[in-house]
């Protein structure tokens, strides 16, 4: 198994500082209604308190942002991040369920995603609740196919067959995959260009 490590692409850090710009001005809109119904003083503690709030989440971004970097190894999948406190989180290949990509329409937009990895530990309904979430990923799909090929590989070895890895990736790679796969690009390709 190759490994592979990767940090999300830049635009995910544009998309973090978009979302609180705009929480930062519903707030401020927000405290020019309350101006409406109080006092000029109550105003200005407010707006001191809301900056005092915002400022320091915009500092955080970008730091948060280099802190963040994913790793696919012989193991499983892993996530290095935090500022203050390290977080580090490991979801080996034999723990993973599902593998699903999602993007919003912002993501789509800046051609990014996330990747959600779950697990039978993490509970509640399929879908709901990722143990791993690898976000602002541009190679969505190869990634993907790449911890499930991984997935596949440990599951088979583990059931007790001893076939090796060369042949592991030509059973993934059958021809009626193949076609399958040539045709949804094919239909990806036509819906991108019709919208």
């Amino acid at each position: 198994m190759k490994n592979l490590t990767f940090r999300p692409e830049i635009a995910q850090k544009t998309l973090w500082v978009i979302t609180w710009v705009v929480i930062f001005v519903i707030g401020l809109l927000s405290f020019i209604a309350l101006l409406i119904t109080v006092g000029p003083l109550v105003f200005g503690l407010c707006i001191l308190a809301w900056l005092i709030i915002m400022i320091p989440i915009i500092i955080w971004i970008p730091i948060a942002f280099r802190a963040l970097e994913y790793y696919i190894d012989g193991e499983g999948v892993k996530m290095k991040g935090g500022v203050i406190w390290r977080k580090h989180v490991t979801v080996p290949y034999l723990k993973i369920t599902n593998v699903d990509v999602t993007q919003g329409p912002l993501q789509r937009y800046y051609n990014i995603g996330t990747i959600h990895i779950q697990t039978a530990g993490a509970g509640g309904q399929q879908g709901a609740k990722a143990e791993l979430k690898l976000t602002g990923i541009r190679k969505l799909e190869e990634i993907r196919d790449i911890i499930i090929k991984n997935v596949k590989s440990i599951s088979y070895l583990n059931s007790g067959h001893k076939k090796p890895e060369k042949e592991i990736i030509a059973d993934y790679k059958s021809p009626v995959l193949e076609n399958m796969l040539e045709e949804l690009k094919a239909i990806r390709k036509e819906l991108e260009e019709k919208g």
